[in-house]
């Protein structure tokens, strides 16, 4: 898919109402660290970057539906995720593009009103359907061909955040996140 002109991307992100993500190589670097506890247990890590974090906040805040589709379970996600105020989190979900449909259903809006960031492969089909398709810097080169938009930054290293603030701005909104901290 080409990428969109800056006119053409500003008058998409004006209709985005949604915004939807991968976890693993879009919210995380996409590493994954197992250790295990003192009960035996296998336990997941992975890490958000705070500056991702804040972003996503403010999207809710601002009254933006955020979301989650992932196609591996963890429950440290799901627990992130409440605290990011996230309305939809999917996991273990690997046909995204039904989820998006859902999605879409739920929210009584359409995949032209959904913003959606992915690294790899499996994101492909919906950046095909989404009105804005962003793929973060170290994406795979196919997913990169199918976005209209690659970021500066890297998954894992702010790519939400540049995509949040670049979205805030073109609604009109960043006066507004920047008025709380005055």
């Amino acid at each position: 898919m080409p990428q969109l002109t800056s006119r053409a991307l500003r008058d998409r992100l004006r209709r985005v109402r949604i915004v939807l993500m991968d976890v693993d190589g879009v919210l995380t670097s996409g590493h994954i660290y197992h250790f295990v506890d003192t009960s035996g247990e296998l336990v997941e890590f992975k890490g958000i970057h705070a500056q991702d974090s804040i972003a996503l906040n403010w999207l809710a805040q601002m009254g933006l539906k955020t979301g989650v589709i992932s196609g591996r379970i963890s429950k440290g996600v799901a627990e992130r995720m409440k605290i990011l105020e996230m309305t939809y989190v999917y996991q273990h979900r690997l046909d995204k593009k039904a989820v998006v449909a859902e999605i879409c259903r739920d929210a009584r809006s359409s995949p032209q009103e959904v913003l959606y960031i992915g690294d790899d492969v499996p994101d492909i089909p919906v950046l095909r359907i989404a009105g804005v398709a962003v793929a973060v810097r170290n994406a795979r080169p196919e997913t990169r061909r199918a976005a209209h938009w690659v970021t500066r930054r890297s998954g894992g290293d702010g790519a939400v955040r540049e995509v949040a603030e670049t979205l805030l701005k073109t609604q009109g909104l960043w006066p507004r996140v920047l008025e709380k901290f005055r």
